[in-house]
Order: C-alpha cells, then sequence, then structure tokens
C-alpha cells in the first residue's frame, strides 16, 4: 500500500486532539482537593472498587471521576501510567494462564490506552478491567496478551457509547390520562349530598 503524507495529515486532522481532553486548572485543582495527592488517588482507585463500578454503573459513566487525561495532568503521567499498570497486575494474579505480562509490556499497553483514550473517566476504566475479568470479552489462552486486551477494550467503547446515550437519555414523561371523567360522584360529594337531603327532609 502507498500511503502518502497528505493521507496523514487528514487522518491526523479528521482524530481529536489529545490537547482536547486537557481539564481546566480549576478542574485539577477540584481532583486534588477530593482525592489528595497521588499516593490519596491511588489509595482510592484500587482494583476493589471495579466491584462498586460494576454495580452503579449509571453513576460509573455520570459521575464526577477524573479522567486519564485528568489524572496525567494534575498527578504526572508517570502516576497515571502507574495506575493503568496496577490494573493490568490485578488482572496478571487473576488470569489463571501460565505466560503473565511482562512489566515492560505493562507499561507500554498503558501508554497506549493513556493516549487513545484520554477521555475515559477512572471509573469507566475500573468497570472495564472487571468485565474483562468476567470474561464478558473472551478469554486469554496461555498469557495475558496485550492485543488481546486492546481489542476487548473497543467492544468496551461500542458497549459505552450505547449505555451513556440510555443513561443521559431523559425521564420519559408519564402518558396523560385522556379517560373522560367518570359520571359518578366522589365520597365527599355524597355526604354534601346527603346533608342537603337531611335539612331538605327537616324543613318539610
Amino acid at each position: 500500500m502507498n500511503i502518502r503524507p497528505q493521507m496523514i495529515t487528514e487522518k491526523q486532522a479528521a482524530e481529536p486532539s489529545y490537547s482536547k481532553w486537557q481539564p481546566t486548572p480549576q478542574a485539577l485543582a477540584d481532583m486534588r482537593k477530593r482525592y489528595g495527592d497521588a499516593q490519596g488517588f491511588l489509595s482510592i482507585f484500587t482494583p476493589d472498587l471495579q466491584i462498586a463500578a460494576a454495580r452503579h454503573p449509571e453513576r460509573t459513566y455520570t459521575g464526577t471521576a477524573p479522567t486519564l487525561a485528568a489524572i496525567s495532568a494534575g498527578y504526572g503521567e508517570p502516576v497515571a501510567i502507574v495506575w493503568i499498570c496496577i490494573l493490568l497486575e490485578n488482572v496478571n494474579l487473576f488470569a489463571g494462564v501460565k505466560e503473565k505480562m511482562p512489566v515492560c509490556r505493562q507499561k507500554e499497553l498503558s501508554t497506549l490506552i493513556l493516549t487513545e483514550y484520554p477521555f475515559l473517566k477512572a471509573s469507566e476504566v475500573l468497570l472495564f478491567f472487571h468485565r474483562l475479568k468476567c470474561g464478558r470479552y473472551g478469554r486469554f489462552y496461555g498469557s495475558v496478551d496485550a492485543l488481546t486486551i486492546t481489542s476487548s477494550l473497543l467492544l468496551f467503547m461500542d458497549e459505552r457509547r450505547k449505555e451513556t446515550v440510555r443513561y443521559q437519555r431523559p425521564d420519559p414523561v408519564p402518558p396523560v390520562d385522556a379517560t373522560p371523567p367518570s359520571s359518578g360522584i366522589t365520597y365527599e360529594e355524597y355526604l354534601k349530598l346527603k346533608e342537603q337531603k337531611q335539612q331538605q327532609h327537616e324543613h318539610e
């Protein structure tokens, strides 16, 4: 295939730049105030939090968890990479395969995820790894393979698009009752008519 420089330029123009997802200084300040320093963030967003992300998907998608871009900008890219590596190592320990993913490949894969998906919230990343461990996207054969994880992430992104639309859709307006009013009377109206009849009877 003959790749022209113009093709590369056009592709880059069509894709959103990484800088598009950079958070504002106020957003970074709010993140540090809420989660503390880098160590505080890492101690909160542990693999154990994956269960909560799965049990509350609406909050996972619509909540205020920081994005990968915010984590990288606020705590430094090495911290963001370390955090993803922690999640990958958790998969290493979970998967019953002989060959585990080495640290060097974990770092490379973490960098790829950070570069390709800076808009993902930390809660969404946790949800992805939960579903990955549940076998939702298949299983590992012989080794914890990086390409299996990146392919699974593409499937997760398709799920994410559909689920975020559902959670962001406003609640349906209840239908207006078009039933014509009944010809009967309420209990209060009955008592009032009864009282009027009693008064008429007394005056007779």
